[in-house]
């Protein structure tokens, strides 16, 4: 048992998560769209639908078949 494999250390500073200050670029099937937080509203028109039609985007899912 001397011979026990170690983990090594992760990363040691612990970064808090803030809000994001001024618009995020996110690239969707039409091109870039930039967007923006409201701090003040309830709710959004688009909520996450413009990160999710970035992923569908960056993911090549509907990338056409080439066979």
């Amino acid at each position: 048992m001397s011979n026990q494999t170690v983990h090594p250390v992760g990363e040691s500073e612990s970064r808090e998560l803030g809000p994001v200050l001024g618009p995020v670029a996110v690239d969707t099937f039409a091109g870039r769209v930039h967007v923006e937080w409201d701090a003040q509203a309830a709710v959004t028109p688009l909520g996450q639908l413009p990160f999710f039609t970035e992923f569908l985007q960056v993911s090549g899912r509907f990338d056409p078949c080439k066979r």
